[in-house]
């Protein structure tokens, strides 16, 4: 091949040119879609798709470049005669200028793309983020009397961070497992991965307190911050809110308007209202072995101490929704209660994101999925720490399908609450339920090779090892382990999927006798038992009353035998009609809460 005369002709066709001003406007088209593609929230992909389809564009557009010529009476096929001295400078003309504008259009997209980006960057929504960690405080008097201001006083600090943008606050459930520990602060913000670290004390004289504290940076162990405030006992919602001050202080953060409020007004709280506040939210966290009216039994006795105060309020708002998800009560029996307790709230501290994330779970026990996101969009918009929230959204996507979102809430609630060990059950529960059971074996292989010994997720395991019709695995585990053998409504199902009717039998028997189960657990129980027709007529009570088990019915294998059923896909298609209305209404609060 001639060399030499290709590259004439080339130059002839004025290819070389064309090239140049192929890949110039290319150039435009790839900086403007880097900039603006992120913006809207595009998938990666789009950006390399693009880049792809110019690439293969390129090789259309050499080609084309070679065969036709552009002259002053539009495109012609190139021949000798086509590219005349006059033809080749208009089509020169006309490419130079495609190479200079593109190049001033790369330049000005390049330059607005930083400024873009700088602004973006200086936004307090890109300002550096930190993961803080409040630790219980120690009583430096020794006084048993003032014993539940360890973690009331701490608990009282996370609520005041609540709010922080700039701010991840772990869950006190994972902080307060530090409570008397000897390990150090480098150990124990490794385990929780926090930034910071609050730890300080107390002593109390009479009827006033005197705290210490410090904030500490988990890199290099340094003190950020030290602080001695003194007040009365009766004005701890100020000393938690000069705390907090120290902390946005020590962090550079600019003070929330909580702070603020809090600075400029004394608000006295009832000392034994608080007290018992606290209390009820330790027995909340310790919650084993104790049963609800154990736990409620003090919000209640802060609440009767004094009227006023909000925070009891929402604990016996959650002590019920957590009984609820355990499958104590039923949520047709508790909503009534909860929105009370709600509304009560909402009235003593307007605008609460606690409260907002309560009355979306108020629509979640109601089957009402789509109202309920947006109360909790404005929840996670006003306590972006409260991983309540986080949990109940998942699940409320969960049922209207958008297993992907719940996935990615509830990832946020395992980093807002590390040590909570229910959270890689809530992420083994979703990829069961989508049916990906090798996601969901190594989430739980994960947990156990931490702890062998967790007793939940030797649970999960057993259900996925029961999904996966792995029967008598999940009996070794489960007679092993001894977990719920008696009452347990998968050691039921899976002595009946093993021939052991008799064994089954007296579990459905044992369920039956408690004052409420799940009529979705006992659905599946029966579906072991193959007693179809009852099952069905579970899952329709299941339906009929909102149980918040359902999701185990209506996604497990275990009822893969009734949902050919009529019945059972009628269940299903007056659930997916209710997504067919589905719109996250990120920013929108409902004007007034149900009931007001």
């Amino acid at each position: 091949m001639d060399f030499k005369k290709l590259y004439k002709e080339l130059v002839r066709r004025n290819v070389f040119r064309a090239i140049v001003a192929y890949l110039a406007v290319s150039w435009v088209i790839i900086e403007a879609a880097s900039t603006l593609l992120p913006t809207f929230g595009a998938p990666e992909f789009l950006l390399k798709g693009l880049i792809y389809l110019l690439g293969i564009g390129f090789i259309f557009w050499t080609g084309f470049s070679w065969i036709y010529d552009l002259t002053p009476e539009g495109l012609q096929k190139t021949t000798n005669e086509s590219v005349s001295p006059e033809n080749r400078q208009f089509d020169n003309r006309r490419l130079n200028a495609v190479i200079v504008g593109s190049g001033i259009m790369a330049l000005l997209v390049l330059l607005a793309g930083s400024f873009w980006a700088g602004s973006k960057w200086n936004s307090p929504d890109k300002l550096e983020h930190f993961r803080i960690a409040v630790l219980p405080f120690e009583d430096r008097s020794d006084n048993t009397e003032f014993d539940y201001l360890k973690e009331g006083l701490a608990e009282d600090v996370i609520s005041e961070l609540a709010n922080s943008k700039r701010l991840s606050v772990i869950s006190s459930k994972s902080s307060f497992q530090y409570r008397d520990t000897d390990k150090s602060i480098e150990q124990i913000s490794k385990e929780l991965n926090a930034d910071v670290v609050l730890v300080g004390n107390y002593a109390i004289t009479n009827q006033d307190i005197d705290v210490k504290m410090e904030v500490i940076g988990a890199r290099d162990n340094e003190i950020l911050n030290y602080a001695s405030i003194t007040g009365k006992l009766s004005h701890i919602s100020d000393i938690s809110g000069n705390i907090g001050a120290n902390i946005y202080g020590a962090l550079e953060i600019p003070e929330s308007k909580a702070v603020k409020t809090i600075r400029a007004e004394t608000k006295d709280v009832n000392v034994e209202a608080f007290k018992f506040n606290a209390l009820g939210k330790s027995a909340m966290r310790d919650h084993t072995g104790q049963k609800r009216e154990e736990i409620t039994r003090y919000f209640k006795a802060a609440i009767e101490k004094d009227s006023t105060y909000a925070d009891p309020y929402i604990g016996m708002a959650e002590a019920l929704i957590f009984d609820v998800n355990r499958g104590y009560i039923s949520s047709a029996e508790a909503s009534g209660e909860i929105k009370e307790y709600a509304l009560k709230a909402e009235k003593l501290n307007p605008g609460s994101g606690q409260v907002s994330c309560i009355m979306g779970i108020i629509h979640s026990f109601e089957y009402d999925f789509n109202g309920a996101v947006p109360y909790f969009e404005i929840a996670l918009e006003k306590s972006p720490n409260y991983a309540l929230t986080y949990q109940w959204y998942a699940f409320a996507l969960e049922m209207l399908g958008d297993f992907e979102k719940a996935l990615e809430l509830q990832k946020k609630a395992g980093n807002l609450d590390p040590l909570d060990n229910f959270n890689e059950i809530y992420l083994a529960m979703n990829y069961i339920f989508q049916g990906k059971l090798n996601r969901a074996q190594q989430v739980i292989d994960n947990k156990l090779a931490l702890n062998p010994d967790h007793l939940e997720t030797l649970w999960i395991k057993a259900v996925l090892l029961s999904e996966k019709g792995m029967y008598q695995e999940a009996y070794d585990l489960l007679v092993k382990r001894e977990l719920g053998l008696e009452t347990g409504f998968i050691p039921g199902y899976v002595f009946a999927r093993l021939g052991q009717k008799e064994r089954a039998q007296r579990v459905l028997d044992n369920m039956l006798s408690r004052s409420y189960v799940p009529p979705s657990q006992i659905a599946i129980l029966l579906c072991g038992l193959e007693e179809y027709e009852a099952a069905i007529e579970k899952v329709e009570e299941a339906f009929l009353l909102h149980d918040q088990w359902i999701g185990w019915a209506l996604f497990s294998s275990m009822t893969d035998p009734i949902k050919t059923d009529p019945r059972f896909r009628s269940i299903m298609q007056q659930i997916n009609n209710k997504k067919q209305n589905m719109r996250v209404v990120s920013g929108t609060v409902p004007s007034k809460f149900p009931g007001n």
